[in-house]
């Protein structure tokens, strides 16, 4: 019943933790257990909530992808790597 990810062989350690047993099931959960909540805090209709879900879902990873990213690395570096 349950598909076994084996990793590659050149692993990027930062995308490494993708194959571990249960994140992608915690993954969903998380996203429907936020959906419950906008809905029960907001009273909204179910496509409401899951709009609000999606956007919100967008700015955590928009914020995480880039403005972490950017926080780490500095400018001057970036600009050597172009």
């Amino acid at each position: 019943m349950y598909v076994k990810a084996e990793p590659t062989t050149d692993v990027n350690r930062n995308t490494e933790w993708f194959t571990y047993p249960g994140v992608w099931t915690t993954y969903m959960l998380i996203v429907f257990m936020s959906w419950l909540l906008v809905l029960s805090i907001f009273g909204c209709s179910p496509g409401m909530a899951w709009t609000i879900v999606h956007c919100c879902h967008f700015a955590v990873k928009l914020i995480m992808e880039f403005g972490i990213r950017d926080n780490l690395c500095p400018v001057r570096a970036r600009c050597e790597m172009a």
